[in-house]
C-alpha cells in the first residue's frame, strides 16, 4: 500500500538485508495506519477499487523481551497534563494467552 516502501524491497534479493530494511521502515510507525473512507458521490474510478490493508488505527505498544518474558510500553501522548511521574510509558507483562489472541485476530 505504500509505494515508497515497495521501490525499496523490491531489487533486494538478500532476506537479511530485505529484512534490515523492512524494520528499518516500520520501526518508526506507531499506529496501525486505517483504510481511506470510499467516498460514494465520486464516481472517478468505478471500474478498478482500491485495495486496502485493513488497518484498525490502533496506538502500537513497544514490545520489549526481557529473558523469556515479553513487557508492552505504550507511550503516553503528550498532551496529558499530569504529573511529571505520569510521563513514564506504562511498562506491563505480555502474558502468553495476550499474545495468542493477538495473533488470532
Amino acid at each position: 500500500s505504500d509505494p515508497t516502501f515497495a521501490d525499496k524491497i523490491r531489487h533486494v534479493r538478500d532476506p537479511k538485508a530485505r529484512m534490515a530494511i523492512v524494520w528499518a521502515h516500520c520501526k518508526t510507525k506507531m499506529h496501525c495506519d486505517t483504510d481511506e473512507p470510499k467516498e460514494e458521490g465520486v464516481e472517478g474510478d468505478v471500474d478498478e477499487p482500491k485495495k486496502g490493508h485493513g488497518g484498525c488505527g490502533h496506538v502500537q505498544p513497544l514490545i520489549r523481551k526481557e529473558g523469556l518474558k515479553l513487557f508492552v510500553q505504550y507511550k503516553r501522548p503528550k498532551d496529558e497534563d499530569e504529573d511529571v511521574k505520569s510521563l513514564q510509558p506504562d511498562k506491563r507483562l505480555f502474558t502468553p494467552s495476550e499474545v495468542y489472541t493477538t495473533f488470532k485476530k
